[in-house]
């Protein structure tokens, strides 16, 4: 047997017979790499996976024009008559099309399946690439009367048979004719889950350009367009022509200039990306941000395993001696340390998969809808490539250092020694080294996770302005968008006798006497809702200055059911609502904007012009509310004033109710649907939601953010405890000797320990005072790569150094005084 394949073998029998160093090196290096190694699947599957559906990511761009009201409120103003319009005045640019994603219920067989719709234009396969398998193309006229289904669906629902061709689907109670079977498309961007499931509706765009177009209505039914060209998509300054065209040709007389002073009144902005980049969103920092992590801790782990290895291999040295003696050059001294310690190396590296593994397939549990592709995600080869990588290197790594101090002279010298009091091999000066740089990478880890935590934090759990309650959300669609429009269209001054206003108290009854103990709120959102309206008015107290606000209702209860507090003023009573009085209430910021230099008491009473004209009464303010905020996880809040009106439209969403209930009971669709369906069948697609349900999936992005650096905080302090912990017992134990001496001859406890901790502090100022100055100058220029980081907060930094030191300290104390507390004869036998 060589001695190299003797080194090996040892190095698989120290696995089970040294513990204390194997076990240390495969559960923190094993872990690490989990961490590590699960990014990198992420990152391969998400950066460089193709794209399943999507064929032609290499020649396709994104495209997005957005109006924003206020500095966090961005808005798309994208619809199929708008992509129409573009695609024709910007034809010379390249292939435009879209598509937009949605939930959507259908019934096949008397089964229900869930699926992501589709409503994309004519073109959309011959754009994306997307291989048709069955049927008739996208492109047939009159597309509207057919749909196409993913492979996936016919595969479950019609067993992939052939027949499917020409079978109907009901769908919100209109039926269509199967056209053809695309193939799964998964790479999409999209707020829910994209499912394999997946029905398609398609629109051609040479017909919608002939339907009327509402421009002044920022309709945001597609977030972005799709141009398939090796061409730049327009600057802002070509598509605010085109808007302006679109306007010019699209509205008539004194409605052209009103539109344009609506539009033009917000600041806009022009967003450009490759497809990829455009899909995974705001998914791509967040990547940057775990590389960056990540590789922090695995250096922290790094350091603390090899100080532990340097520990080890110093007590060691006689025998390194006497090889070298026997003429065994350096090089092969470490080459049989390399393979004495790759079996644990190797143990290490399959935790590490195993940590992998399982992290991954935790990740829909913990990540939700909010990574893209998360079906595809797993352990690839790009996986065991990289382990194998980080392992060997870090093999190699670990015994060349941990056999740094070894040269011939002081190895002489230490066979001459008796061996007691520190050994001459033992300057330690690397793992001072060492343990400096892993407080300064560990102060910049915590620096970042600390903000990050303070950021989503109080984006999670930051006060609404109200309390949810037992609230349920209640939408329906309509089935005839004429009728939707019809429904639209009152008058103000008649709006208490309108046909909408009739609706909306029918199905207000109808969900009050159908669920027991139940209150319609209002017949519409509740404070927290996935929908914004927004609209604008030129105020006469500002010199004509354009106001934008959003828009939202209110009810005789509807401040007291959701404990919304009033700082002036009163609610309307419910005669003033039946009279259709011209009265409002409007929260503190649009008190703040229109009448800065008032009080709240004196703006009750004073009027607003929200809308123009002469048979248009100004808007009496009755009250005064605090902000509200009506999306909940958001960094910042919308910034837009509100206005509480009692008029509810009918949205082009459909309808929306407001239903609270008391604790412990529940609302469910089917105590409504049937009822429902059979008084109103032109209402479909109802959907029942506890408001804490739209508070969960609004702030899940925030809250895994917030999971994941709350985690990585952890773990960053933990290394730091353990590494400065392990130092520490390393150098008291070689100082044994010399405080048995010193406890022997007299010397207190308090004293020793104080001996030990002037012995470390210097090396605990250097680190945090380096870590100090790294984690201010370079926050600043992680700030400028990662533009998720917040401001940097020094109060918040503060707590951190004074968190950071106590651990350190501790890390200190607790070790040495194991050692110091030990007694002193007993130290001097074992030296």
């Amino acid at each position: 047997m060589s001695l190299y394949q003797k080194a090996f073998l040892q190095g698989v029998a120290k696995v089970f017979s040294l513990p204390r160093l194997s076990i240390p090196l495969i559960l923190t290096l094993g872990l690490t790499l989990g961490a590590v190694l699960s990014v990198i699947s992420i990152s391969s599957t998400l950066l460089y996976k193709p794209l399943q559906g999507v064929k032609n990511e290499a020649s396709l761009q994104t495209f997005e024009y957005r109006f924003k009201p206020s500095e966090n409120l961005s808005v798309s103003y994208w619809n199929m008559r708008r992509l129409a319009s573009v695609s024709e005045y910007f034809a010379d640019l390249g292939q435009w099309a879209g598509i937009s994603p949605s939930d959507q219920d259908i019934t096949i067989n008397n089964t229900l399946y869930a699926t992501t719709r589709y409503d994309a234009s004519s073109n959309i396969l011959e754009v994306l690439g997307t291989e048709l398998l069955l049927g008739d193309d996208v492109t047939v006229a009159s597309p509207q009367k057919y749909i196409w289904i993913s492979q996936s669906l016919w595969q479950k629902a019609y067993s992939g048979k052939k027949s499917v061709l020409g079978k109907q689907i009901t769908i919100d109670q209109e039926s269509f004719v199967i056209a053809g079977v695309i193939e799964d498309v998964m790479a999409v961007n999209s707020a829910q889950e994209i499912i394999p499931q997946q029905v398609w509706f398609i629109n051609n765009l040479k017909e919608v350009i002939k339907a009327p177009a509402n421009v002044g209505n920022i309709d945001n039914s597609l977030d972005f367009l799709i141009l398939k060209s090796e061409k730049s998509p327009p600057n802002l300054a070509q598509t605010n022509e085109w808007l302006t065209d679109f306007v010019t040709n699209n509205a008539q007389g004194e409605r052209v200039q009103r539109f344009l002073d609506f539009l033009n009144s917000a600041d806009k902005e022009v967003i450009n990306s490759n497809y990829r980049s455009n899909m995974l969103g705001e998914s791509e920092s967040l990547l940057t941000a775990l590389f960056a992590a990540v590789f922090g801790l695995l250096l922290m782990a790094t350091i603390n395993l090899l100080n532990l290895f340097i520990a080890h291999y110093q007590t060691r040295t006689k025998e390194f001696a006497i090889q070298i003696s026997l003429g065994a050059s350096l090089l092969k001294v470490k080459t049989l340390v390399l393979l004495e310690n790759l079996p644990s190396f190797l143990l290490a590296a399959i935790t590490g998969l195993l940590v992998t593994g399982w992290a991954l397939k935790s990740l829909p549990l913990i990540a939700g809808e909010s990574l893209p592709m998360i079906g595809a995600i797993g352990i690839n080869i790009m996986t065991i490539i990289a382990t194998l990588i980080i392992v060997f290197l870090l093999s190699i790594l670990f015994s060349a250092l941990a056999l740094v101090d070894i040269e011939t002279h002081s190895l002489a010298n230490n066979l001459n020694s008796s061996g007691k009091g520190l050994q001459a091999q033992s300057n330690q000066w690397l793992s001072r080294l060492l343990m400096v740089f892993q407080l300064s990478i560990a102060s910049l880890l915590l620096t970042a996770s600390v903000m990050l935590t303070m950021q989503s934090y109080q984006s999670v759990y930051q006060d609404l302005g109200y309390e949810l309650g037992n609230t349920y959300d209640v939408t329906l669609s309509f089935a005839d968008e004429k009728w939707r429009e019809e429904l639209a269209d009152f008058e103000a001054q008649d709006y208490q006798n309108s046909e909408i206003k009739t609706l909306l108290t029918n199905v207000s009854n109808l969900i009050e006497t159908n669920v027991a103990d139940s209150k319609v709120v209002i017949p519409s959102s509740a404070p927290l809702s996935d929908r914004f309206r927004i609209s604008a008015f030129r105020s006469q107290e500002k010199k004509g200055e354009r106001v934008m606000y959003q828009i939202q209702n209110l009810s005789p209860d509807y401040f007291k059911r959701f404990n919304i507090r009033f700082l002036a003023g009163t609610n309307l009573t419910q005669s003033q609502i039946n009279n259709n009085e011209n009265r409002i209430v409007i929260d503190e910021s649009m008190a703040k904007t229109i009448y800065p230099d008032l009080t709240y008491q004196e703006v009750i009473g004073k009027t607003i012009q929200l809308n123009q004209g002469p048979d248009r009464p100004p808007m009496i303010i009755s009250g005064i509310v605090v902000n509200t905020i009506s999306r909940a996880g958001a960094v910042g809040a919308y910034g837009l004033p509100a206005v509480y009106t009692h008029r509810v439209d009918a949205g082009r969403d459909g309808l929306q109710f407001s239903v609270m209930l008391p604790e412990g009971k529940d609302l469910t669709a089917d105590m409504l649907d049937p009822e429902l369906k059979r008084q109103f069948p032109g209402l479909t697609n109802l959907q029942v939601r506890p408001l804490n349900d739209v508070w969960q999936i609004q702030t899940l992005n925030q809250r895994v953010s917030l999971w994941v650096v709350v985690t990585m905080t952890v773990l960053t302090l933990f290394l730091a405890a353990i590494g400065v912990a392990g130092l520490t017992q390393m150098t008291t134990n070689h100082k044994k000797y010399e405080l048995a001496v010193r406890m022997a001859t007299g010397a207190k406890q308090t004293r020793l320990l104080n001996f030990i901790l002037k012995d470390a502090l210097w090396m605990l100022i250097i680190g945090l005072g380096i870590g100090f100055i790294i984690s201010v100058f370079g926050y600043k220029q992680l700030q400028i790569y990662l533009e998720m980081l917040p401001e940097f907060n020094w109060l918040a930094m503060s707590a951190l150094d004074l968190g950071l030191i106590t651990i350190v300290l501790l890390s200190v104390i607790i070790p040495a005084w194991r050692v110091i507390s030990s007694e002193p004869m007993r130290a001097l036998r074992e030296e």
